[in-house]
């Protein structure tokens, strides 16, 4: 297949939606009810339940860091594999991100036993999309340079090890996403019984408002790949910017408190987030760092920190000038079209408090030498 016919199957699935892959069943898999509000419907809880067996796809920055940390110490999840996505260092930087997986998987203790597959290292349709050094610090992880460990990638690509490890567990192994969506896209395109089999995507967006959410950066990576998840009819959890901005925000004193910790884990966490901290409060004006991807995998340790869900029918923009990869759910104004049941079911208020002591008990634990 030559690059012009490639880009046009892709194109074309694009358009015509990974729905099709799963035999053009709604979301749900329900009839659209009469009348849904336009900010959704109001949750307790989300439809992904019981996450066990995980993949964690990263394109490894500082919050990356913490939210592997938390992933690969938790006793209540069995991380199967770290795939890396497209994201935060850029094209230029995938290499780095592969790097610094690599280095947090032995940091965690997991060296030789929790594989790292390197992924798609540039969007579905290789459109640019802007990096994101001026947070994550040139190497992706704050003030730390990451040194070579004994872990090498393996071979397989990564697209082929989400495939195999879904296709051989059936409604098991949810996927963490925590980068750009990219590998998880094509690995729908090319394989609908993969996305029949997962039992569900845990992802981090933007921020809940009517009628559309600010593009967040893991959308604006790959807005085609972000398309393909949201029409594929997997069940979907989305932690917002509303609570990645209120509820995961770590204030100075709580880099203190991680100090007085004296472990390897909390030495490391504040040096790879001295940066985004002093970000966060200069030019955005943050109490402290906020944590989006800590929190989202915290979701899945402990479910009691997601406090309120609402369920919305969610697309992605992909043809705005402007408006590219933002987030549009809710009314339809302009041709009146019913709003069907949703697709996403976003977490608008957590635990912070609790969110905070999940963090310090893995801090904690991270004293396998100095």
């Amino acid at each position: 297949m030559n690059e012009v016919t490639r880009r046009k199957v892709i194109q074309g699935a694009l358009l015509g939606g990974a729905a099709m892959v799963v035999g053009g069943e709604s979301a749900v898999g329900q009839t659209t009810p009469a009348i849904i509000p336009p900010n959704g419907i109001a949750e307790t809880t989300p439809r992904l339940q019981g996450i066990r067996r995980v993949i964690l796809d990263t394109d490894p920055g500082n919050d990356d860091a913490l939210a592997l940390l938390l992933a690969m110490a938790a006793p209540q999840l069995q991380v199967e594999a770290v795939t890396v996505c497209p994201g935060n260092m850029g094209p230029e930087g995938y290499d780095q991100q592969v790097k610094n997986a690599l280095y947090l998987v032995d940091l965690a203790g997991k060296s030789g036993k929790v594989p790292v597959y390197r992924g798609m290292d540039r969007p579905i349709l290789n459109k640019p999309y802007p990096v994101a050094t001026f947070i994550h610090g040139k190497y992706g992880l704050g003030d730390v340079q990451v040194p070579e460990v004994k872990q090498k990638p393996e071979a397989e690509h990564a697209v082929d090890a989400m495939r195999r490890i879904v296709n051989a567990a059936p409604g098991e192994v949810t996927i963490m996403a925590l980068g750009g969506l990219t590998n998880i896209a094509m690995a729908m395109l090319r394989d609908p019984e993969f996305t029949r089999n997962l039992r569900g995507i845990l992802f981090v967006g933007g921020r809940y408002a009517t009628p559309g959410m600010p593009p967040s950066y893991n959308v604006l990576v790959d807005p085609e790949a972000a398309h393909v998840v949201l029409t594929s009819g997997v069940k979907l959890t989305m932690m917002t910017a509303d609570v990645v901005n209120r509820d995961s925000v770590m204030v100075d004193a709580d880099f203190d408190h991680a100090a007085t910790l004296q472990t390897k884990w909390s030495r490391f966490f504040v040096e790879s987030n001295n940066l985004r901290r002093t970000y966060e409060k200069k030019y955005r004006g943050a109490a402290g760092s906020v944590n989006p991807d800590p929190i989202a995998v915290a979701l899945a340790i402990d479910p009691a920190i997601g406090v309120k869900y609402m369920s919305v029918s969610m697309r992605v923009e992909l043809q705005g000038e402007y408006t590219r990869g933002m987030l549009v759910y809710g009314d339809d104004i302009y041709a009146g079209h019913p709003i069907p049941l949703g697709n996403v079911d976003l977490c608008v208020a957590a635990d912070g408090e609790r969110f905070k002591r999940l963090v310090f008990a893995t801090l904690q634990k991270g004293n396998q030498g100095s």
